[in-house]
């Protein structure tokens, strides 16, 4: 081996320990980052899962809202109409008595 390739090497392998050491940094940091995504993840798609169910909540309760409306304008009207005609009740049996 010539002395360059013998120098090569060596300091290769001095340098090993400092690429070893910020490879296992890197992999720290990337893991922890990773585990904070995964967390913000799973809470942005609760709280999307939230307003979504908050939306249709509205939206029904609006409809109910309506219906209670359109219910209620109806039985005035079925009303007002009943009290213009008279339903006739049938005579009973007994009344002739």
């Amino acid at each position: 081996m010539r002395a360059h390739d013998l120098q090569s090497a060596m300091e290769a392998v001095e340098q090993y320990p400092d690429r070893k050491t910020e490879l296992e940094a890197k992999i720290r940091s990337l893991e922890s980052e990773r585990s904070f995504l995964v967390s913000d993840i799973a809470n942005l798609k609760e709280k999307v899962t939230e307003l979504e169910l908050e939306k249709q909540a509205n939206s029904l309760q609006g409809e109910v809202e309506a219906l209670r409306t359109e219910k209620a304008v109806l039985e005035e009207k079925a009303a007002s109409y009943e009290e213009l005609t008279p339903i006739p009740v049938p005579a009973s049996p007994a009344a002739g008595i």
